[in-house]
């Protein structure tokens, strides 16, 4: 998808999405929005079905560089202190020793998946308005009385 494949709007929303960081706010702005709920819902449809492939080749963002990042990021490590163990290292601290950083590899993990299109966002499963407990990839369906895969 090209700069004229897009309507004026839709490069408009493009150009301050990517200013902006936020899709929601970048829908307020550009299609003059009053509901937040709607420019959420405009941004979220712009960001599912517009091919940002072309515009991010364009700004330098390659598939090796983001390969490149995201191996990077599988292998974060962060710094605290062997005297004290249980907190961060701070300018204090006299002996370091760098760790894993779980959170940081599991957050470039999801974006790694989510850009391999392999990891689907759950939203919440409701049965007249009340939800119901999933565990496990399983979920009781109140309507039915059977166990439904989720």
């Amino acid at each position: 998808m090209t700069q004229d494949d897009l309507t004026l709007k839709q490069r408009k929303w493009l150009k301050l999405y990517l200013e902006l960081g936020n899709a929601t706010e970048a829908a307020m702005q550009v299609y003059d929005c009053k509901d937040r709920d709607v420019a959420k819902s405009i941004g979220w449809e712009n960001l599912t079905k517009l091919d940002f492939s072309d515009f991010l080749e364009e700004a330098g963002i390659t598939d090796k560089l983001l390969q490149q990042k995201i191996m990077e990021g599988l292998d974060a490590t962060r710094t605290v202190s062997a005297i004290n163990t249980s907190k961060n290292a701070t300018a204090q601290s006299t002996d370091f020793v760098d760790v894993p950083d779980f959170l940081a590899r599991h957050k470039y993990l999801e974006t790694a998946l989510k850009l391999k299109r392999k990891l689907i966002e759950r939203t919440d499963i409701t049965t007249g308005g009340k939800p119901i407990p999933i565990l496990g990839g399983i979920t009781k369906n109140e309507n039915e009385g059977m166990d439904t895969k989720v």
